[in-house]
C-alpha cells in the first residue's frame, strides 16, 4: 500500500483550472521528486497535499487517513516547508524553535534534545541565542527545515527547499534530506534544480498546466520523452512540457 495517495485531484479557483484530475501514489521511505514550468500547479498540489488548500473535489490519503476527513490527524504526520517560509525575526533561533516544538505537542525534554541535535548539525549553534532577523537568508532557511521536522514527521512536504543558497549550504541541506530518508521518513521534494531531482528522487512526477504528463523512475522518463539513454533530466523534461508543435530545445 501506499503512503501516500492521490485520486482524481482538482483544485478550482474560479474558472481556472489549477489541478486536473491528478492522481499520484507515493511509498513509504520514498523521496519523490515534483517538477513542473511556473505555473504548472506545483505549490497548489502541495499546499493541497499538506492540507493547507481544501480541493474542489478527489482524494487525498496519508496512511489511509483522509486530510479532509481527518485534517488534524493527517497534519501531525506532515512537516511542510514552503517556498518563502515565515520566520518570526523578533524571536531568537532558539524562542523560534521552542515555540514551534510547543505548538506540535513535542515533549519538553526530546523538544531540548531535537533542537540542540539539529542546530548542531546545520553549524547553528552559535546562532542559537541570534534573532533570526539578524540571519542570513542561508541560516533562516536551515532554521525552517528544523521546524519542519522537530516533531518527527512521518512525511516531509519541501517546496524548493534549495532556492538561492550558497553551496556549502546546499550540501547541508541535501545530507539533512538523505539523513531523514535512512530513518524511513517519505519526502515529496519540488524543485527547479533537475540535478537535484535526478540524482536523489527514486521517481519524479512532471506536472504542466495542472496535469500530471509523467511519472517514473529516470529511465522511464527518457523513454516517455523518446529521448537518449543517458539523456540528462533537464532535455526529458523540456521535451515532456513542450507546447505542441514548439521545438523542445528551444523552449
Amino acid at each position: 500500500m501506499p503512503q501516500i495517495s492521490v485520486e482524481r485531484l482538482t483544485k478550482h479557483y474560479g474558472t481556472l483550472v489549477a489541478l486536473d484530475n491528478v492522481s499520484l501514489d507515493i511509498g513509504s521511505g520514498e523521496i519523490f521528486g515534483l517538477l513542473g514550468p511556473n505555473g504548472a500547479g506545483k505549490s497548489t498540489l502541495l499546499k493541497t497535499l499538506v492540507g493547507i488548500l481544501r480541493p474542489t473535489s478527489g482524494t487525498i490519503r496519508i496512511d489511509e487517513i483522509d486530510i479532509v476527513v481527518e485534517p488534524e490527524k493527517a497534519k501531525r504526520m506532515i512537516g511542510y516547508l514552503p517556498e518563502n517560509p515565515s520566520l518570526y525575526t523578533g524571536l531568537t533561533t532558539l524562542e523560534f524553535l521552542q515555540f514551534v516544538g510547543k505548538i506540535r505537542g513535542v515533549d519538553d525534554e526530546l523538544l531540548e534534545r531535537e533542537i540542540s541535535e539539529s542546530l548542531k548539525s546545520f553549524g547553528l549553534e552559535e546562532k542559537r541565542n541570534s534573532l533570526l532577523g539578524s540571519l542570513s537568508k542561508g541560516m533562516k532557511q536551515k532554521v525552517a527545515l528544523i521546524a519542519t521536522s522537530l516533531h518527527n514527521p512521518e512525511v516531509l512536504v519541501l517546496d524548493e527547499p534549495l532556492t538561492a543558497l550558497d553551496p556549502k549550504t546546499r550540501v547541508s541541506v541535501k545530507d539533512w534530506i538523505g539523513a531523514r530518508t535512512k530513518r524511513g521518513v517519505t519526502t515529496i521534494l519540488s524543485t527547479h534544480d533537475l540535478d537535484v531531482a535526478q540524482s536523489h528522487a527514486g521517481r519524479i512526477a512532471i506536472i504542466d498546466h495542472g496535469k500530471i504528463v509523467a511519472v517514473g523512475d529516470i529511465e522511464s522518463l527518457r523513454k516517455m520523452a523518446r529521448a537518449e539513454s543517458d539523456a540528462r533530466l533537464e532535455d526529458v523534461f523540456l521535451r515532456l512540457t513542450a507546447e505542441k508543435g514548439e521545438d523542445p530545445i528551444l523552449k
